[in-house]
């Protein structure tokens, strides 16, 4: 039995110095079930951002809208750790992410220990950034498609509801294109 932890989250900037503004996360089965899901809109403890302009530009968050909603870290945590430890049942969850790598490192660095973290999610991860590589090694992906999620979503021909960006579209749209590279590689 196979369940995809799909996750994105959205930062201050692109390195680990910048704060987690959004984390996102849905668990399906291996049919692309969707089984649950938890969307936060987080902030640090202390309320002192870390933002980069560039980081900002990216993600459009309105940071005076978003202090307005997000909880701090330390209510996040519990609300993750149940999440996962109720669906990881019988099995580890495998992480899905476009650059997921990145946004493991933050979610650990704010959200859960790596120990917690390593007790429900398998230490084996699905880039989809990574199997696009090897699927144009394969010649089942064109060289001439840029490999951002907006392309592949274009490629796949896969609607987009609301903005890119926005965690949990970015994970509902990134599950979807697993879901299309799973396709060619059967």
């Amino acid at each position: 039995m196979i369940r995809y932890l799909h996750l994105d989250c959205e930062m201050g900037g692109r390195e680990l110095k910048y704060s987690l503004l959004t984390a996102a996360f849905m668990v399906t089965d291996e049919n692309f079930n969707v089984l649950g899901t938890l969307d936060l809109a987080v902030k640090p403890d202390d309320g002192d951002y870390v933002l980069s302009g560039q980081g900002m530009g990216v993600n459009k968050i309105d940071i005076i809208q978003h202090d307005l909603i997000a909880i701090p870290y330390k209510q996040a945590k519990p609300l993750l750790f149940n999440f996962l430890k109720q669906h990881a049942v019988g099995c580890k969850l495998v992480p899905v992410g476009h650059g997921v790598r990145g946004d493991i490192e933050h979610i650990i660095a704010r959200l859960i220990s790596e120990g917690s973290w390593e007790q429900f999610c398998s230490y084996h991860y699905l880039d989809t950034s990574v199997v696009l590589q090897f699927l144009r090694a394969c010649g089942k992906m064109p060289l001439d498609c840029d490999g951002s999620v907006m392309a592949l979503a274009k490629h796949f021909s896969i609607d987009i509801s609301g903005e890119l960006h926005n965690a949990m579209v970015d994970v509902q749209v990134t599950a979807a294109i697993l879901k299309a590279f799973i396709a060619l590689g059967k």
